[in-house]
């Protein structure tokens, strides 16, 4: 095709810019691969959705752009990001809006989309993509848009002149770079396979060279490894070498680590952004920093509140500052809980409670069940969950709803954590992010919500709270695996606890049996089970019966949630 149509020249003053061209041919690249891609996981649960993520990324962007022409690089660009942001779902939509959004700003400062552009425009997105993972994990889809940069660059010194050639090279590279993810990652290699997310980059660059070529939107064979397994799970970045850990980071210490809670604004922030959410991490723990223009917003524990302040006051004014002895508080709140948890354990909240003036709460639930004791609580539901992430968008609609200037959001899904966590940027209410990573340990988290609360307290019990809970889930294998150690036969039940494969059993209740006694030796006072769709009531009271006879001491509870693909989720507190 005549490139013509993408690229500005000194003699087209009035130029348009049909982004929607360029999109619709990646879209149709990664449409086809995205069942393949789907199907690939390190764990064999059946919720693989890293492609579907990817092309729900790249659909709501080419819904904003189709039609549409735009008449500068800086509006194409613009109109790009904010739509991949809106439209991202799941951790590998959430980080391939940051390498659309790191590209859009790259070309946008480009007088013609040549070459060099291109080239450049790859170096953006894998800076970008890196920026917004707080421990970046090699041998994931950043690896892969790093390789496939660094190739980009190495063509146009090499002498490559035209677009199609050097992303076509960056493409080629991409798919090598797939290949050796498992040599990076220990989980992808035990399970014999590559990273998803890292393919979907390279089908991506497949499609995106195919059109620059004139080849127009046909799709692209995937380059698979030798025993053409092509699975991944931590697509992300994020959580390859710990699934229980969404964010990356080791786990909380328990509570002699908790400290002062520290919260304030610096204004007319001035320095080195990066270099200051670094060293804030550094100090502290359940940090949050927020940045917006010349505007930053801190959150952190830390054992001494006097550092935090002294280091951000050297980057602008202080203002807002608030500190709390979250010993003392820790202490109170689990008071409260203990003469709560019955009444609102049983679902007996007030029907359809609206959220106060000060505070609401957004989740993320999937099933009647679970819906309908979260809006017992006052919650404003969002639909999605495990094989159904919902976009920003819906979270942003589900924000406004709530109609509250501060907002709690429990994402009850570690795929949906990163989507919620870009969250604030899209609405002007205040976002807490509380990151449970199931529907049962949502609702044992809707325990602490206060809607006639003092806001950051609020959201900050209902963080304290879902940190100390433990969380299983069992769940039917989709294929033959090795994982953790374990034989795992295509078709037989795992018990997965906070993310890690424990149990292999032929039956839903031996696999509920090896979770729970694992549970219970840990301590565990209270189990709540939370009964999906395809599991019997009389089955899971019989299963609840068994579990009391592990312990004499164990308060067991069976809630029906309706929730798919996972006939059992189970929280203990």
């Amino acid at each position: 095709m005549d490139t013509g149509e993408l690229e500005e020249t000194e003699e087209t003053a009035d130029m348009t810019i049909r982004m929607s061209l360029v999109v619709a041919a990646v879209h149709a690249a990664l449409k086809a691969q995205v069942s393949k891609i789907d199907s690939l996981n390190v764990y064999p649960v059946p919720d693989g959705d890293t492609g579907t993520n990817m092309l729900l990324t790249l659909e709501s962007v080419l819904r904003e752009t189709s039609e549409e022409s735009y008449e500068t690089p800086e509006a194409a660009s613009k109109a790009g990001a904010r739509a991949a942001l809106m439209g991202a779902r799941g951790n590998s939509g959430v980080i391939l809006s940051q390498m659309i959004r790191g590209a859009c700003d790259v070309l946008a400062r480009h007088a013609s989309l040549s070459a060099e552009a291109f080239a450049a425009a790859l170096e953006g997105a894998r800076e970008r993509a890196y920026a917004s993972i707080r421990e970046p994990v090699e041998g994931t889809m950043l690896t892969v848009i790093k390789d496939a940069a660094r190739a980009a660059r190495e063509a146009l010194e090499a002498g490559v002149k035209e677009p199609a050639g050097v992303v076509g090279a960056a493409a080629r590279e991409a798919h090598a770079s797939v290949k050796r993810t498992p040599q990076l990652l220990t989980t992808l290699r035990e399970a014999g396979v590559v990273d998803a997310g890292g393919l979907g980059v390279a089908v991506i660059l497949d499609g995106l060279s195919s059109w620059l070529g004139g080849k127009g939107t046909e799709s692209h064979e995937s380059h698979e490894s030798e025993n053409g397994d092509v699975s991944s799970t931590g697509a992300t970045g994020v959580v390859a070498e710990e699934p229980g850990s969404p964010t990356g980071l080791p786990d909380a210490p328990e509570e002699e680590a908790w400290g002062y809670c520290t919260e304030f604004f610096v204004t007319g922030f001035s320095g080195d952004a990066e270099d200051f959410g670094r060293h804030i991490h550094e100090i502290g723990r359940s940090v949050l920093v927020v940045p917006d223009d010349d505007l930053v917003k801190v959150h952190v524990h830390t054992q001494d509140p006097g550092e935090a302040l002294s280091y951000a006051g050297s980057f602008g004014r202080l203002y807002g500052i608030k500190v709390d002895d979250m010993e003392a508080q820790s202490r109170e709140a689990r008071s409260r809980r203990e003469a709560e948890v019955g009444n609102v354990g049983h679902g007996n909240g007030a029907p359809g409670a609206a959220p106060s003036a000060a505070i609401g709460v957004v989740v993320a639930s999937r099933g009647p069940g679970g819906r309908r004791i979260f809006e017992e609580a006052g919650a404003v539901v969002v639909e999605g969950g495990q094989g159904a992430n919902p976009s920003a968008a819906e979270f942003a609609e589900a924000v406004e709803a709530a109609g509250a200037p501060e907002v709690v959001v429990l994402p009850n899904n570690k795929n949906i954590i990163p989507t919620v966590e870009r969250l604030q940027e899209l609405v002007d209410s205040v976002v807490h992010v509380v990151p449970t990573t199931s529907i049962a340990a949502g609702l044992a988290t809707m325990v602490a919500f206060d809607p006639e609360g003092e806001p950051s307290e609020v959201a900050e019990e209902m963080r304290e709270l879902a940190e100390s809970l433990q969380c299983a889930e069992v769940t039917r294998s989709v294929r033959e695996a090795s994982v953790d150690g374990h034989e795992v036969p295509e078709g037989a039940f795992i018990g997965l606890v906070d993310g890690a494969l424990r149990v292999v059993e032929d039956g839903v209740r031996e696999a509920t049996l090896k979770v729970a006694e694992e549970l219970v030796g840990g301590g565990a006072e209270l189990l709540t089970l939370l009964r999906g769709e395809d599991l019997d009531e009389a089955v899971a009271q019989e299963i609840a019966d068994e579990i009391r006879s592990l312990d004499g001491g164990v308060e067991v509870e069976v809630f029906y949630g309706g929730q798919p693909m996972y006939p059992l989720q189970v929280v203990a507190e």
